[in-house]
């Protein structure tokens, strides 16, 4: 009888589930389309369906914690105000392992958005892109800097990543955390292998203050021209795996990582979302006083609010610096956790 009951209570929200992220995305379609209807003029009709189609991916995982905490919620009210709580109860089956199979649901919800945001997400926001006319650069980087393998702090004021060849070049080096000499080149050429040609070239010995004009140099720097392009990588387009990879390179080349991070780690935590809610939604699902549908949304737009207002606020916090990334991503996580769990043990079962 348990398993009869548990596919019945994930049937039932499985639907709900379903419609009310179709709900949703519809929405969510509608306001990008007229809000976008310029573009999808100029494009066409079918390039516009393409390019808001590409961008549902991206809505769909921000609203899908929504989705699976109103599902929660309007589940277990419509169980109640059917009274099927009530003989569950009398049959000797708690509330916790009624909502077993709604716990699954959520867990399944967060391995679909772990998914949408690693296949999905990235390709649909790049084809939105091309579509849009932004994905398509000259290769210009601007006031670009990295790190040397031997501790060199490089400048590059402009820099074509096609031609491989920028303006106004500074490099210092250091020795036990001293500037030791500063090299200033009109012209800064990639030859491949992490090699780098500098024309031009003033050296300076900053101990001895004795300078030197150098028409070429030739340094081996440790860094290339892909190297180079991560830095203006839309965290947005890139997978999880490819985030981290991403990180991991223009760490090592002294970049400052951290809106990166907490864009990973970030991800990560909307993945795991359906999990708390459904903890937070089914203690305000079970108690519906006189089955009043208005209760339920009245609550869980209250705790929606909340919810993207404090993940919104901790996540300004980690990018400006004033929290560690994986803090401000996971923070939110952690107290709205606390919360469901608080709510939980105050169900009587």
């Amino acid at each position: 009888m348990v398993k009869i009951l548990d596919r019945y209570v994930f049937s039932e929200g499985l639907k709900t589930l379903f419609l009310t992220l179709l709900t949703f995305l519809t929405l969510f379609g509608i306001v990008d389309f007229v809000s976008h209807i310029d573009l999808i003029m100029k494009a066409g009709f079918s390039k516009g369906l393409q390019f808001v189609s590409g961008r549902l991916p991206l809505y769909m995982v921000r609203v899908l914690p929504i989705a699976v905490l109103l599902t929660t919620m309007i589940t277990l009210s419509r169980f109640s105000s059917t009274s099927e709580l009530t003989v569950v109860r009398a049959l000797g089956i708690s509330i916790y392992r009624f909502s077993v199979p709604l716990f699954l649901l959520a867990v399944l919800s967060s391995c679909a958005s772990l998914i949408v945001q690693e296949s999905l997400l990235p390709e649909g926001l790049k084809l939105s892109q091309k579509i849009e006319g932004k994905s398509k650069t000259k290769g210009d980087l601007k006031g670009v800097w990295f790190q040397g393998k031997n501790g060199e702090f490089v400048f590059v004021w402009s820099f074509n990543t096609e031609k491989r060849e920028g303006k106004w070049a500074s490099l210092i080096k250091i020795k036990q955390f001293q500037p030791e000499e500063r090299l200033d080149a009109e012209r800064v050429y990639y030859r491949g292998n992490n090699t780098w040609e500098l024309e031009n070239v003033l050296k300076r010995n900053l101990k001895t203050l004795k300078n030197t004009n150098v028409p070429k140099l030739t340094l081996n720097l440790g860094v290339g021209v892909k190297d180079l392009k991560l830095s203006e990588k839309n965290p947005q387009l890139s997978g999880l795996i490819e985030l981290y990879l991403t990180i991991k390179r223009l760490s090592r080349i002294g970049y400052d990582t951290t809106e990166m991070e907490v864009e990973l780690y970030s991800k990560l935590s909307l993945a795991l979302f359906p999990i708390v809610v459904t903890a937070i939604g089914i203690p305000f699902g079970v108690y519906n006083p006189r089955n009043r549908k208005g209760y339920t949304v009245a609550i869980a737009s209250l705790i929606i609010v909340v919810m993207w207002v404090t993940t919104a606020l901790f996540l300004s916090l980690g990018k400006s610096g004033v929290l560690p990334p994986m803090y401000a991503a996971f923070a939110p996580l952690m107290i709205f956790g606390a919360l469901g769990l608080f709510l939980l043990g105050r169900v009587e079962a």
